[in-house]
């Protein structure tokens, strides 16, 4: 049977086998191999903004042999969709580099499923609730800078572990927001002042810590310093041109920002040079733990039950299998007391086994 065509800019995440394509995507690695006769074939992964697929090109190659398309470049694709180790793969037939001006950069990086408009205008609540002149301030004085704030608005919140695409650190900075603010009301007195201040600053650093214009990267900078180094220095320098300024700043609310922001990871071995010490900086630690951990359970255990399994593949960062919810039909059922009675026993019951002598 013919291969059925995927519309233009179909999502690669929504190509199946027995497709064939004719479009443009982001070529985001290239690997050159070699056949057993010695000619070359390369493997390639191609993306847009809902993901990336596996690709392989036998021959027709020119473009990547003589370097003429590169990683990180638009390509022009044609292609049949098949399937390698039970995920979709493509074989791919022709490849060309595209011009940027040619393309929807749009297409090729994820955005947060949260509107812009209205986590910007939650930013600005969470500023407004501010109190200490020194902490108001400071946080006037960053997010009033136009190219900070689309800066910090548009970062992505990791290269892939969690909230991985546009808007994704403001994401989840609001996030862990409403969470230490819930856990601060258990846990008085906290002063709201340094949590907010420093809660909406933690992760300022990676807005030099990484780069999201093709596809979300870490900088030269990010990758030999990390966003908290970054981010506490940043908030230093800030902290200390006001300082200078005839309003001056508070040392206590400086130093406790900042220890807010340098423990936020919780221990040396996750990034962070001091363990939290304050309860302002305890309740965000966990708050920012929460917000990763829990977001990346809720897409994993989401992709399980769109493929209609009960758990997730093994997951690193947990160290476990995540249970996705309901078992779906026609698997087992979880075994009940009286089946464990019998399990590895052939049927015989538990009560008649005699014990070893």
């Amino acid at each position: 049977m013919p291969s059925a065509a995927a519309p233009r800019e179909t999502p690669v995440t929504s190509l199946t086998p027995g497709m064939s394509i004719d479009d443009v995507l982001l070529l985001s690695s290239v690997e050159q191999r070699t056949k057993k006769n010695g000619d070359p074939f390369f493997m390639l992964q191609l993306s847009d903004g809902s993901g990336s697929i596996n690709g392989v090109m036998w021959d027709n190659h020119h473009s990547l042999v003589a370097g003429l398309a590169r990683r990180d470049d638009f390509v022009h694709v044609t292609a049949e969709v098949g399937e390698f180790n039970n995920s979709p793969q493509l074989t791919v037939k022709s490849l060309t580099r595209v011009e940027d001006s040619e393309v929807k950069t749009e297409r090729f990086l994820p955005t947060s499923p949260r509107p812009r408009a209205e986590m910007e205008a939650e930013l600005d609540a969470w500023i407004a609730k501010v109190k200490h002149p020194d902490c108001a301030r400071l946080l006037r004085l960053l997010f009033g800078n136009e190219r900070l704030r689309e800066a910090y608005c548009t970062a992505p919140a990791a290269v892939r572990i969690h909230q991985p695409y546009i808007g994704g650190l403001l994401e989840h900075t609001l996030n862990v927001m409403r969470i230490a603010d819930a856990m601060a009301s258990l846990y008085e007195p906290i002063n709201r002042d340094v949590l907010i201040t420093g809660g909406l600053l933690h992760d300022i650093g990676k807005i030099r810590e990484l780069e999201w214009r093709r596809t979300i990267t870490y900088t030269t900078e990010g990758r030999l310093l990390g966003h908290i180094p970054i981010g506490s220095q940043m908030v230093d320098t800030w902290i200390s041109r006001l300082k200078k300024s005839d309003d001056g700043f508070d040392d206590s609310i400086h130093m406790q920002i900042i220890h807010l922001i340098l423990s936020h990871h919780g221990k040396l071995e996750y990034g962070s040079p001091v363990r939290p010490q304050t309860r302002e900086a305890q309740v965000f630690h966990y708050a920012d733990h929460a917000d990763a951990y829990m977001t990346v359970f809720k897409v994993e255990t989401e992709k399980a039950m769109a493929k209609g399994e009960a758990w997730t593949p093994f997951n690193r960062m947990f160290d476990s299998y995540l249970f996705a919810g309901a078992i779906p039909t026609g698997q087992s059922k979880v075994p009940s007391s009286e089946d464990l009675a019998y399990q590895d026993l052939g049927g015989q019951p538990v009560d008649d086994v005699q014990p070893a002598r």
